[in-house]
């Protein structure tokens, strides 16, 4: 982490306003960043802890130890764009050590991109909440983020996050494509070519989205559910004549039929569009089961197996990393309501750290017995040790 990725340096420099300052901003953010990697549920779990924790934070930190109070105060008046900035910086080096040489599926770089709230509240609010009337007709206030993050081959990592934005003059909070389209506009300029390919949900089926990522050198493979879309319309009448009818395949358990088209337009958007329809039969529990899953894409020549492993993996965001970053990470506990962007931030800046490490320990242990939860054991040990200082300071610091 300091050797590589520079975070700690990069932690020393961020802005300090205050005038007085009793305690530096890397004794709270350092910690912070930590304990969100080790994955502890509250702050009063870390800084309001008994005397072990202490000892734990004193291999962390040098000088005094703040208090709760103290910590939720300097993190809601850091800015979040310089956390951001870290994170991004991160992404730089991952790029130029070519993690991804080889693609996250069939050779490409896929990213999937969607929609994650944070936590709500009825009665905390503040001025960049998003607002809904519950079940009972009470608002509820909440937080939202898009999410980018690379599906398909580990390791997983977060490209980006972008918060939707509270009430317009339209008097509706912005919408997850709109946040969407943003974040793909800004890893663009951040990062140039980031990925090759996009997996979405039937949300994402949208001209402007579409256009977005073609404008910034993006393909696309994104869920058909709705029949009454005229594409799907205008695809079935195809499929239901047999054009289109593709060589079946096997994935796992299952026996795959295949129909693939391409040609097809939607409105407001000249890119043709290619549509894959998939029949897929296994056997459970004894009995057959079967499933219809239909794709849009603006992949013309990728074979139809890859672009079904591309939308099967797109639940890879889901499972490695909403399911961690709410379970593990703690996402929908609210650290400190005025500085949830800041803590957000830091929270992907150590999920990309810890999935980094466990690739790099796991395949350092390929072909032996050694499982991932023993390695991310090994992750924590490291960090709970006298070790810790060696990632943290420089010799002499």
């Amino acid at each position: 982490m300091k050797s590589v990725y520079k975070i700690p340096q990069k932690i020393k420099g961020l802005s300090d306003e205050r005038k007085r300052k009793s305690i530096p901003l890397f004794n709270l953010v350092m910690p912070v960043l930590i304990f969100l990697m080790l994955q502890y549920e509250s702050f009063h779990t870390v800084f309001s802890a008994p005397e072990s924790m202490e000892k734990r934070l004193k291999n962390c930190i040098r000088g005094k130890i703040p208090k709760v109070d103290a910590v939720r105060d300097l993190l809601s008046r850091i800015d979040p764009k310089e956390i951001e900035k870290i994170h991004a910086q991160t992404i730089e080096v991952i790029k130029r050590n070519r993690v991804f040489r080889e693609g996250t599926i069939g050779g490409y770089v896929v990213a999937g991109i969607d929609g994650v709230e944070l936590f709500s509240s009825t009665k905390k609010s503040c001025p960049e909440c998003l607002s809904r009337k519950n079940g009972s007709g009470k608002t509820e206030y909440f937080h939202r983020s898009v999410v980018c993050m690379t599906v398909g081959r580990p390791p997983h990592v977060i490209f980006g996050q972008e918060m939707l934005k509270p009430v317009d003059g339209s008097g509706k909070d912005e919408g997850e494509l709109t946040g969407a389209k943003r974040l793909i506009r800004r890893l663009k300029k951040r990062h140039g070519h980031f990925a090759d390919v996009i997996v979405a949900d039937a949300l994402y089926l949208n001209a402007p989205f579409i256009n977005t990522l073609k404008e910034c050198g993006l393909e696309t493979v994104i869920r058909l559910k709705d029949e009454r879309r005229l594409l799907f319309q205008d695809a079935e009448s195809m499929f239901q004549r047999d054009e289109g009818r593709k060589k079946n395949f096997s994935g796992g358990k299952k026996r795959i039929e295949v129909w693939d088209l391409s040609g097809f337009e939607i409105e407001h958007s000249a890119h043709k569009l290619r549509v894959v329809r998939y029949h897929e039969k296994w056997e459970e529990k004894g009995k057959e089961t079967e499933r219809w899953m239909w794709l849009v894409t603006t992949l013309e020549h990728a074979d139809y197996r890859i672009l079904w492993e591309m939308m099967n993996r797109r639940w890879d965001i889901e499972e490695n990393g909403f399911h961690q970053l709410k379970t593990y990470y703690h996402a929908k506990h609210c650290y400190c309501h005025r500085a949830t962007e800041v803590i957000f931030n830091l929270m992907i800046l150590g999920f990309n750290m810890r999935e980094l490490y466990l690739y790099r320990r796991i395949q350092k242990f390929e072909g032996s017995r050694i499982s991932r939860k023993s390695v991310s054991r090994k992750f924590c040990d490291e960090l709970l040790t006298e070790k810790v200082k060696d990632i943290l300071y420089e010799k002499g610091g």
